[in-house]
């Protein structure tokens, strides 16, 4: 564990250095608050196996689960009834789940720990209200396990308490959780919190690929209906795209229901850029060669972009709904299969069949002088379990999501029963049937449910599916030949920790930022760039707080890279 304790000491280190500059966020917070705040955690945390209150007790070992990397956890963990936990569990509106004692899942992991759970279900359109009345009640479950619901640490464990410091538990009590994070650091740099400590357990699937944005394809049926090559340049794009759009490429003697390029406005204006080497992405910021954030709309060849694809709306290459279209309508007009190119995700279980049946993959093309390159995601853990102060059994519960964590449940966790949707095959990997995973939710929790699968662990233990290994192919080629940005924008978005000030600020500016820059984008796709347009978005930008946002996320990079 020394990399993870050096790793927290340096982070505190920085905190406290921090705390002495005198910035809004610090010396804005009540003191009562504060003070409450650091009473709670060497309260209820920094004594964490003397301040719960059950002790050991001889248990008859009735089952031990071994775990890839060697380590083992013996069950139960306590006597069958004796200890019984509240958990406010999240589960995403669109999965038809309902927990009781009953439920497979919950009945399985009662007979491994020996220790009973009684859920509350709170759905995702519920989960904001439901947790700020349940913290603002002062009762609280034990357990606090979201699905895509959010729980600010920094507010209800740095500033106020509420939530427990997990550092000594994960230290005394969870061996199969700390072994993955002595693995590597980075993944979960983003669950340590300004004060230094961690409050929540980390929650990740990675399968290892680092494309950040979709990928191209093109209608290979029309490419050889017209005696066509794919295209490599942007030049060559608009050559083919205005045969498809005049040539009836689908032989139906019908020169006007061809659709040519069909998107979304935030996917054509993320991924048409990286065409001229400019990695854009959902926030506009990317981090160059010498780790310093860049603004990427001020970027030399960003105009070049947008006149591209005014290029392509004026002459009638792409649909024009793209403009305002959301991804729904974009999948209806997929599904005709009349479409020439699309940037989506992947081929296979994309929900639109056609693709798979008149698209390939368009290798990376570029502008004159260019060279492609596109954003990049990290491995990142987001936070998804917290433990209270009202928790009187901090060890068990510790014990019990180290057992949630070992690979037999994790799976259970995921897919539901070993032998059911998936089953360990002869290389002792998890692997899913042939029918997919659908019906896992009438047994188990599926993504609602606490799992930490860092990629270097994840492609260890699970066979990924066809759809993602062709996304893996996809980022293998692009990895070996350099169409990656250096620095990730991953590390952005998913691994800085940004005390609540300067969040709600970044947000803010962000907004605003967004709003210009949509509005004047869209304009200039369907209406043409001028010096006048393009000089006033730019300048509406820089005055709407440009400067400030690349400052605080600076500021965050330069303590992640320090740390």
């Amino acid at each position: 564990m020394k990399k993870f304790a050096i790793l927290l000491a340096f982070i505190m280190v920085v905190s406290a250095l921090s705390g002495c500059t005198g910035s809004t966020s610090e010396s804005s917070k009540p003191a009562e608050t504060s003070k409450a705040a650091e009473s709670s955690k060497a309260a209820e945390t920094s004594k964490a196996a003397e301040s719960s209150k059950e002790e050991s007790t001889a248990l008859e070992v009735t089952k031990t689960l071994t775990n890839w990397d060697g380590t083992t956890m013996d069950l139960p963990i306590v006597e069958a009834g004796s200890v019984t936990l509240s958990c406010m569990q999240g589960i995403r509106d669109v999965d038809a789940t309902t927990l009781s004692d009953d439920f497979w899942y919950v009945k399985k992991c009662e007979e491994d720990t020996g220790v009973h759970i009684d859920y509350q279900q709170v759905n995702t359109s519920d989960w904001d209200n439901t947790l700020n009345l349940t913290f603002a009640s002062g009762e609280y479950p034990n357990i606090i396990n979201r699905s895509s619901g959010a729980v600010d640490s920094e507010v209800y464990g740095v500033d106020q308490g509420i939530l427990v410091v997990l550092d000594d538990l994960i230290e005394q009590f969870m061996p199969v959780y700390k072994a993955r994070l002595d693995k590597e650091s980075d993944s979960w740099k983003s669950i340590i919190h300004t004060d230094g400590h961690m409050y929540g357990i980390a929650k990740m699937s990675d399968d290892g690929t680092r494309i950040g944005g979709n990928c191209w394809f093109i209608n290979q049926d029309w490419l050889d209906a017209l005696n066509l090559t794919a295209p490599t340049t942007t030049d060559e794009l608009l050559d083919v795209m205005r045969a498809f759009m005049t040539q009836d490429p689908n032989k139906n003697g019908d020169l006007t229901d061809e659709v040519g390029f069909c998107t979304t406005f935030d996917n054509m204006t993320t991924g048409t850029f990286n065409f001229w080497g400019i990695p854009e992405n959902s926030r506009h910021i990317a981090i160059d060669t010498d780790k310093k954030v860049q603004f990427l709309p001020f970027a030399e060849d960003y105009r070049a972009g947008v006149e591209y694809l005014h290029t392509m709306y004026e002459e009638g290459l792409m649909d024009p709904a793209s403009v305002t279209q959301d991804s729904n309508s974009v999948t209806s007009v997929l599904n005709q299969n009349n479409v020439g190119l699309v940037n989506y995700w992947r081929l296979l279980s994309a929900g639109v069949d056609p693709l798979q049946e008149s698209m390939v993959w368009l290798q990376p093309i570029h502008a004159e002088g260019k060279k492609f390159l596109t954003s990049t995601s990290v491995g990142s853990a987001s936070e998804g379990l917290y433990f209270t102060i009202s928790n009187e059994n901090l060890e068990v519960s510790a014990k019990w999501v180290d057992y949630l964590l070992c690979d037999q449940p994790t799976y259970e966790t995921y897919y539901g029963p070993e032998g059911n949707i998936w089953s360990w095959n002869a290389d002792h990997k998890c692997e899913v049937g042939p029918a997919g995973d659908q019906g896992v939710l009438q047994y188990s929790l599926g993504v609602n449910g606490i799992y930490y699968l860092p990629g270097w662990y994840y492609n260890e233990t699970f066979v990924q599916p066809d759809y993602r290994e062709e996304r893996i192919g996809y980022d293998k080629f692009y990895k070996e030949n350099g169409y990656e940005e250096e620095n990730a924008f991953g590390i952005l978005s998913n691994r800085l920790s940004f005390n609540p000030d300067d969040s709600a600020e970044r947000a803010q500016i962000f907004a605003n930022l967004e709003s210009i820059y949509d509005e004047a984008v869209a304009n200039m796709i369907m209406h043409g760039v001028t010096d006048d347009n393009w000089n006033g978005m730019l300048s509406n930008l820089q005055n709407a707080g440009v400067d400030r946002y690349v400052e605080l996320y600076q500021k965050y990079l330069d303590q992640y890279y320090a740390g």
